[in-house]
């Protein structure tokens, strides 16, 4: 019966409510896009449709609704996103309407944060809120919302939730399209608002109103009210598809948890051991193995390769690495900094010589926590100018790839690989 209760107890104390904040985009002295024929506003919009999410979200069960505004207000765009990070929320879904020169112009949009020189003007217009700002300048550090030097920082900024966030873009789009909407499908953008909020974030385009047509769609109600079922439904199909994963992890949280601890423990044995086969290596159905057996399954593959791989010491890469030669004394001391490109994600461990990575061989395998934990890099490049050049290369086979740091054989976080893009310049 105690077990049976302190089950019971573990299960209320995993069901922490779904924390969701919709921003409204726009508002008060900052009206955004503006109708073509009716002269609808943008900010009108986006309030109505995030009220009507919100009104739709909130009948779920254990989800938390908060809003950056419920009225016509003015909200800055770094308030926004602390608005979700103060709450730790779980997702932040901001709506807007969008606008373009080109009246022909039609369908909806969702975006991920990311660097794209092809959606950098759709960027510019809504990052442009913050010249509402009279202390703009500093508040937003420099950040300069026409410059296009401003948005290659994105590419370091590139959130850890790049994943999730794009799921439920997905999620959106698609049911956008089964109203019989056109969508343009799910994008890449250098959003300040998207940036700093510290979880999947997606900001949303319902449609042109600078063309006639979706102009009179946006006009009415019920047409809100359809869009925001479609966001509602993508909301519950991501969380439903999130939960699963979660609870399927659930029963092997603890034996996770115990397993990182003993990676560490056996990194630390390793460093002083003379046989570095007795690290601790994931497995593809998610147990851990002996780095030995590791080693010694990959020699049967291929005798006359090279001599079995070793991991570096604390380096968190795959144990398949080429192991290099001794540094001297002088050089050890010297940080290994150097700029790569990540290229994929995954739940489970691939080989770095995957076919799937196509010419991005031999990667390096870089173990982070949360879903989609592997993370695979290619290339060195030695200034940020190569690393862009080399980030260019991969794209034109993985298109959502990013450059990143690396230093002394580790993955920077993001805040720590911005100071190395600011001292490269």
């Amino acid at each position: 019966m105690c077990l049976q209760f302190l089950g019971v107890a573990l299960t209320w104390a995993s069901e922490k409510p779904f924390v969701v904040v919709i921003d409204a985009g726009h508002g008060g002295k900052d009206p955004g896009a503006s109708g073509y024929v009716l002269k609808l506003k943008e900010k009108d919009i986006n309030l109505k449709t995030a009220i009507k999410l919100g009104d739709l979200l909130s009948k779920e069960k254990n989800v938390k609704v908060l809003y950056t505004r419920k009225k016509d207000v003015f909200i800055p765009l770094d308030d926004r996103a602390q608005i979700a990070n103060k709450a730790k929320a779980d997702l932040f879904i901001s709506i807007h309407v969008n606008a373009a020169e080109n009246r022909s112009a039609r369908g909806t949009e969702s975006y991920a944060v990311g660097s794209s020189s092809a959606n950098l003007e759709v960027a510019k217009r809504e990052n442009a809120v913050m010249l509402y700002e009279s202390d703009y300048k500093t508040k937003y550090r420099g950040f300069d919302p026409n410059s296009t030097e401003s948005y290659i920082m994105f590419d370091f900024l590139q959130s850890k939730y790049m994943e999730q966030s794009v799921s439920f873009a997905s999620h959106v789009e698609n049911n956008f399209t089964k109203l019989g909407r056109s969508s343009r499908g799910v994008k890449q953008a250098g959003f300040w608002v998207l940036k700093q909020a510290a979880m999947p974030a997606v900001l949303v385009e319902l449609g042109y109103i600078s063309n006639k047509e979706e102009e009179a769609f946006l006009a009415k109600d019920k047409n809100l009210d359809k869009l925001a079922g479609a966001i509602a439904k993508a909301f519950v199909q991501y969380k439903d598809k999130r939960d699963k994963r979660n609870s399927d992890g659930y029963k092997d949280k603890d034996a996770n948890v115990k397993s990182d601890v003993l990676s560490e423990k056996q990194e630390v044995k390793k460093e002083t051991s003379k046989d570095a086969g007795q690290s601790v290596a994931p497995s593809a159905d998610g147990k851990t193995q002996d780095a030995k057996t590791v080693a010694s399954d990959e020699a049967k593959k291929g005798e006359e390769k090279t001599q079995a791989p070793v991991e570096e010491p604390k380096q968190n890469t795959s144990a398949t690495e080429t192991p290099e030669k001794p540094s001297a004394p002088d050089e050890a001391k010297k940080p290994q900094v150097y700029f790569a490109v990540q290229f994929c994600s995954s739940n489970a461990p691939k080989p770095l010589d995957c076919r799937d990575f196509k010419k991005c061989v031999p990667a390096q395998e870089f173990i982070e926590t949360g879903t989609f934990k592997y993370k695979y890099v290619y290339g060195q490049a030695a200034t940020f100018e190569e690393g862009v050049k080399l980030r260019d290369e991969v794209k034109t086979v993985f298109k959502d790839a990013f450059l990143v740091v690396i230093k002394d054989g580790k993955k920077l976080p993001m805040e720590e690989a911005r100071q190395y893009f600011k001292s490269s310049k």
